[in-house]
């Protein structure tokens, strides 16, 4: 009996850091695809004048948009400038800010109506989801929420050819 007093704590901590680690994988494998999907459906809505509204209503039907493992704390939908090296660059003067419900943060600087959508010099653009997890084991790991995010980069598809 003295054994298992001495052993069960460590199991149960053992327990929980599973259960933690299943729950914090299943939410960062869950933003990573609904970060794909914003940049999949943007790509296809190319210079839709509801595109980003659209985007977003796709992430709300994901499972990072319908849990609450997660909180989203912004959606950012961005130009991204290709350089002579391939290389693609954050434009700040065309950057979107938005939350989960689809409210504007700030002004829309890139109106999605104004985006290239031309065969071979179609925009890129990027999309950040920024969500935070929080421990529900709190008490045996931090007790503080983490700040996460995912990028996807993608170019417009062209609406004609």
């Amino acid at each position: 009996m003295t054994e298992f007093a001495i052993v069960a704590p460590i199991l149960f901590f053992l327990l929980l850091g599973i259960v933690e680690s299943g729950l914090l994988l299943f939410v960062v494998g869950s933003a990573r695809f609904g970060a794909g999907e914003i940049a999949r459906q943007e790509s296809e809505s190319g210079n839709a004048a509801n595109a980003d509204a659209i985007s977003i209503q796709q992430l709300q039907r994901t499972a990072i948009g319908t849990t609450t493992l997660a909180q989203v704390t912004e959606i950012d939908i961005y130009h991204l400038i290709e350089q002579g090296n391939g290389a693609l660059l954050v434009d700040a003067l065309h950057y979107n800010r938005y939350q989960l419900d689809g409210t504007p943060i700030g002004a829309v600087m890139w109106p999605p109506s104004s985006r290239n959508v031309t065969n071979g010099q179609s925009d890129f653009l990027g999309v950040t989801l920024q969500y935070k997890y929080k421990w529900k084991t709190g008490i045996f790991i931090a007790p503080t929420a983490i700040n996460l995010s995912q990028t996807f980069d993608i170019r417009l598809e062209p609406q004609t050819y």
